[in-house]
């Protein structure tokens, strides 16, 4: 189902793009902090999602095209479908439309029972997605080594310092040793309840926009936005990935992960979604909250829940 436009168009405006799929019903898709235009695509009874792109090569959307197809087909993930170009600076990539609600706003209807067992539905997809092996990188613990230090640096240029941040950057700076010899698998890029959707009782990965190839504990950067609303959901996605308990390992390159996200997420909100700050500093001051026993590399979170 791959289509290819490569006429000069002037923008994304959605006329443009009803032009280019002219036998398909177009609804427009709102929500999220991407810059990306999204839209609902229907044709005979069934349904797509299309992401439009402004900067983002031909080449890219292929590459995202043919990497996640190699995640085994589930109902459960949606499925890159076809790619093209609208115009020389803009490109698409479809997918199948999984139709749902959003977690997020239908978790608190659920028993805590309920949203553990959803929990673990999603840590095994996420182990599904890991499946996929990783491309032969450089050394990722250098890599990541250098990400740290460029986050650690936007943080401080930034003007937006946060006291209690400040004491973790000697952690982050005294740890990366951690980081030698960890395998590397295709990530999900982005993997918080907030691209989850839930149909039947079911979980449902949505938005590759962020995939990734590395660690694939980095993959649980963004646990604090799953454990901010629920903790039982939180635990069972760890149970489901790992199956039971995650080893000892883990939680110190969890602690590393988790906190070298929030230190990058505020020059992120900055550069990129300024309106989403209020939200950043929230989630910061939830890890921090997590993490204020600097002697635990358990979150505080999941320290509690071992003494229910």
């Amino acid at each position: 189902m791959i289509r290819y436009h490569t006429k000069e168009r002037g923008g994304l405006m959605l006329t443009e793009i009803k032009e280019i799929f002219e036998d398909y019903q177009i609804e427009p898709l709102t929500g999220g902090w991407s810059k990306d235009s999204k839209y609902i695509l229907t044709k005979d009874r069934q349904a797509y999602t299309l992401r439009v792109c402004r900067g983002k090569s031909l080449e890219m959307q292929k590459s995202e095209y043919e990497i996640i197809r190699k995640i085994s087909p589930s109902d459960q993930i949606i499925r890159p479908v076809g790619y093209g170009r609208i115009s020389e600076d803009s490109s698409y990539i479809m997918y199948s439309y999984i139709q749902g609600k959003d977690l997020r706003e239908v978790l608190d209807e659920f028993t805590p029972i309920e949203r553990y067992d959803l929990g673990i539905q999603a840590g095994c997809i996420l182990k599904d997605i890991h499946n996929v092996p990783g491309r032969k990188e450089p050394d990722f613990a250098a890599y990541y080594t250098q990400k740290i230090a460029g986050k650690i640096r936007a943080y401080k240029d930034s003007g937006h310092r946060i006291p209690g941040l400040d004491v973790h950057i000697d952690f982050l700076e005294t740890s990366t040793h951690m980081l030698q010899g960890r395998p590397t698998v295709l990530q999900h890029g982005d993997y918080h309840l907030g691209n989850m959707i839930i149909r039947e009782r079911k979980i449902c990965i949505i938005d590759f926009n962020r995939f990734d190839f590395g660690d694939p504990y980095q993959e649980f950067d963004r646990m604090t936005m799953n454990s901010s609303f629920s903790r039982e959901f939180a635990r069972g996605i760890l149970h489901g990935y790992f199956k039971g308990v995650p080893p000892l390992e883990f939680w110190s390159l969890l602690k590393l992960y988790v906190l070298t996200n929030a230190v990058g997420s505020i020059s992120w909100a900055l550069e990129h979604s300024p309106d989403s700050l209020g939200f950043v500093y929230d989630m910061i001051h939830a890890t921090l909250e997590d993490y204020e026993d600097l002697s635990s590399p358990l979150p505080k979170w999941y320290r509690e829940m071992l003494r229910i």
